[in-house]
């Protein structure tokens, strides 16, 4: 089956606020415009063995056109339009990808910040294998939006805090962060290593700052 991917302009109906995929559908998502970037998206997204298997990727298609989210050419070709062709083009051409594992005593999430040219989303892992994606807002840079996500988790939970790992420069390692005493304390931990070196008393902008250095902003 030959697939294409339609100008997210073709869409006439409004863009919700997130979408829900199936993990059969992100990997046929990504089969839509094969090549570097989505095999690593593949991988961020935990579908790399899927987006070689022909079958599931066809059972992930039928479930889109079944929904809705995609629609069959007459010659056969399978398109997207709109918000859905937006994730896909995002996914498909990411130059950055993010990841953000929220954790706190009897609590863990994630979200995904996948960053392309054209478009930035956020993906966030659910049951059952699903992801959910989102827009970021417009109005705010990749490095505020992380720290926003960062700042609503710890606000939410006190007691817990963040890593943050650029996948793209995976042996700058990871980013450890955290409130203590009404000030951040940030740590970085480099891969293989034993130890965190940590700073404390950080500012927003301190935190910013370490979050745009790891991003190679």
């Amino acid at each position: 089956m030959t697939e294409t991917v339609s100008k997210p302009g073709q869409a006439d109906t409004p863009y919700p606020d997130a979408i829900g995929f199936g993990f059969a559908e992100v990997a046929a998502l990504l089969n839509l415009a094969p090549g570097p970037a989505a095999t690593q998206s593949a991988a961020a997204l935990r579908v790399a063995d899927e987006i070689g298997d022909t079958r599931l990727v066809a059972a992930g298609g039928s479930s889109l056109v079944a929904r809705g989210l995609a629609f069959a050419e007459p010659d056969g070709v399978l398109s997207v339009a709109g918000p859905v062709a937006a994730v896909t083009r995002a996914l498909t051409t990411a130059r950055r990808r993010i990841e953000i594992s929220l954790v706190a005593p009897d609590y863990s999430d994630s979200v995904l910040s996948i960053e392309s040219d054209d478009y930035d989303i956020l993906m966030q892992p659910r049951s059952h294998l699903t992801w959910f994606a989102m827009a970021k807002r417009p109005d705010i840079t990749g490095a505020e939006a992380n720290f926003f996500i960062v700042r609503s988790h710890c606000a939410e939970h006190p007691d817990g805090g963040a890593i943050v790992r650029n996948r793209e420069t995976p042996d700058a390692g990871e980013l450890l962060i955290k409130v203590e005493s009404g000030a951040w304390t940030v740590g970085s931990r480099l891969p293989g290593a034993d130890s965190v070196e940590s700073e404390q008393g950080l500012s927003d902008e301190d935190v910013l700052a370490r979050l745009r250095t790891l991003r190679q902003d």
